[in-house]
This record gives structure tokens, C-alpha cells and sequence, in this order.
């Protein structure tokens, strides 16, 4: 396989605007662009639907190697009933790197957003390697903030 690296993690989103809100102006994430998509032929092949219409938002954290796309489905209609959590299978978190995680806890507690923790210490052999904790997007996706204290090489 001559795989390059990661472009870009696709979160199904079921309010643009709301989520947009929350990944820039509480996660820090800069809105790269904005579109509405219809009519397209190959979205109909890729994704095995019909008159496929979304509305897509490309937000980066920094770089363009931290890319997420917020994609919220305007036909066909979207299930909002989805629950996601740790113990489902399939991609389920999305983890963040901060350099402050009790700042940053206590700033997105403050404005609303819901976690399941305080930040806790991550203890392996003996050693503290981070400090972490979860928290929810608009539509109930955890959020990991992961404050790391050691590599992740000096993890293994």
C-alpha cells in the first residue's frame, strides 16, 4: 500500500452551524471552508446512496495534518439517534492534544460542554505519562484532552 498519512477524519455532524461553533470556538480549530454539495455523481458511487446533498466544513488545528471535515447530511435524512462511546466498535474518539488540560477542562465546564471526568493521571509502571479525560461535541462524539508527560515511545 503506498499510503501517505492521515488526510482528514470525517465527523457526521447534525447542525453545522452548532458544530462549528463548538471545534473552532472552544476547541480552537480554524474553519479552512465551507460548502454545500449536490448533484454529484461519484458522492452518490463512493458513498452507495442516491441524490446524496451535504453540507461539508473543513476545519484544521494548526496544520493541515490535523484536518477534520464536519459533514452534516441534508438528504437523505440523518439518524441522529446514534450513540457513540468507548466500548462500540469502529472509530469512536477523537483525541486532542492540549498543553493544559485542567485550564482547558475547566474553560469548555464554563461554557457548558459536558464531560464524563475531571482530568485524571494516567499511571503506567509506575510513571505518570498523562493526564487526560472525555468530553462531548454538540452530538454526543467523545473528545479526549490528552496532556501527554511522556512519549509515546517512552510508553510501550
Amino acid at each position: 500500500m503506498s499510503s501517505l498519512g492521515i488526510h482528514h477524519h470525517k465527523i457526521f455532524v447534525s447542525d453545522t452551524q452548532q458544530s462549528i461553533e463548538f471545534y473552532r470556538d472552544l476547541l480552537g480549530f480554524e474553519v479552512v471552508y465551507e460548502a454545500e454539495r449536490s448533484n454529484l455523481s461519484s458522492y452518490d458511487k463512493i458513498m452507495g446512496m442516491d441524490s446524496i446533498h451535504v453540507r461539508v466544513t473543513m476545519l484544521w488545528l494548526g496544520s493541515e495534518e490535523s484536518t477534520i471535515a464536519l459533514v452534516q447530511f441534508l438528504h437523505p435524512p440523518m439518524d441522529t439517534q446514534w450513540q457513540p462511546w468507548i466500548i462500540k466498535a469502529g472509530l469512536s474518539t477523537l483525541a486532542i492534544s492540549v498543553q493544559d488540560i485542567d485550564a482547558d477542562f475547566d474553560r469548555l465546564c464554563a461554557a457548558g460542554v459536558r464531560s464524563v471526568s475531571e482530568p485524571v493521571d494516567i499511571i503506567r509502571d509506575g510513571h505518570r505519562t498523562s493526564r487526560t479525560c472525555y468530553i462531548f461535541d454538540p452530538d454526543g462524539l467523545p473528545i479526549e484532552l490528552y496532556e501527554a508527560f511522556a512519549t509515546l515511545e517512552e510508553t510501550k
